[in-house]
């Protein structure tokens, strides 16, 4: 072998055993999405396909979810690093012992709504004509508890809507067949499913959004634990940085964001995906927040979510609002 090629040999090598230690020196980090992927974590799978985290120095794993309630509750449990889940299930978890912590919001706004079928020329319905009727809604789901509350902040009684506590499998299907008359659905998650479900059933799609009835809450964003902002500041620090960039990606390059996502996950549809996309980046800046950072989690909203939960939920005074989020510096 030539003095050149040896040379060659070992800077390959060199280069190679640089590139082992780097992947060996990133640190682990598991995320829960919560549910399936789709197009509200669609910042992190961006991310991921972007190579941001590896930028960062972390070696991001992320896992499918089961629930909001139920993510969170793993997380405090130490059995994911960070996860994608909403106030009201960090409020439930603390009131029950937890250490869940939020620290940083996704959908600035609650992203729920009842949805319904309508028909061409049919007036936009009220809040109030859905007296006695149906809705189908996950078995955990928080609008259990939610809508009851917010029936009777918009002057109606709790009983004006009947719940139904379904399998969230069966909820679009029950719903497009007839046998329920609302169904609850989520922008940039259920409701572009929904939509393209009844799109080809010759029917259109009706919502009535919370948030345009007096429902002023933080949807999901990013959940950890006070253990994990003590032991690994910076690693939290780190992920967010990164995430965020993935949500600012997504909001720039929503058509490629579709695709790198539907790439790692190529059973999911690109139309419903970018339509969800498209949803997300409408939620997830605060025009009216001081601070523009992506995430930020402003005081006055945060302690409006805890009141009403407080009351939906009959959660008590010891839970104290400023222990329920942090801003990290970004």
């Amino acid at each position: 072998m030539s003095f050149g090629k040896a040379l060659r040999g070992l800077a390959l090598a060199g280069a190679v055993a640089s590139m082992t230690a780097a992947a060996s020196a990133a640190e682990k980090v598991s995320f829960n999405m919560s549910w399936l992927p789709q197009g509200s974590v669609g910042g992190i799978l961006v991310a991921k396909a972007k190579g941001f985290y590896d930028e960062a120095g972390l070696d991001v794993t992320v896992y499918q979810g089961y629930g909001g309630q139920r993510t969170v509750n793993e997380i405090d449990q130490g059995l994911f690093d960070i996860g994608y889940g909403d106030p009201v299930s960090v409020i439930l978890n603390r009131a029950n012992g937890g250490k869940a912590v939020f620290v940083g919001s996704i959908n600035t706004v609650w992203p729920g709504a009842l949805c319904y079928l309508t028909k061409d020329g049919e007036s936009e319905k009220k809040l109030a004509d859905f007296a006695g009727k149906s809705v189908g809604g996950g078995a955990t789901s928080p609008v259990q508890n939610i809508v009851p509350s917010w029936l009777e902040e918009n002057g109606l009684p709790k009983d004006h809507l009947k719940l139904l506590r379904m399998n969230p499998a069966v909820i679009t299907s029950s719903f497009l067949e007839g046998k329920v008359d609302l169904a609850e659905c989520w922008e940039g998650a259920s409701l572009p499913i929904l939509t393209e479900n009844a799109g080809e059933s010759g029917k259109k799609i009706g919502m009535i959004k919370y948030r345009d009835f007096g429902l002023d809450m933080y949807g999901s964003g990013f959940v950890t634990t006070e253990q994990m902002l003590a032991e690994k500041p910076e690693v939290v620090d780190k992920f967010l940085d990164a995430s965020y960039r993935g949500y600012e990606y997504l909001a720039q390059n929503p058509d490629e964001s579709a695709d790198l996502i539907v790439k790692q996950y190529p059973t999911l549809e690109k139309s419903i995906v970018l339509e969800q996309v498209k949803q997300i980046n409408a939620l997830v800046r605060d025009p009216s927040a001081e601070n523009k950072d992506l995430g930020f989690v402003r005081a006055d909203r945060m302690e409006k979510t805890m009141g009403f939960v407080r009351e939906a939920f009959v959660v008590d005074d010891s839970i104290k609002t400023a222990d329920l989020y942090r801003n990290i510096s970004r």
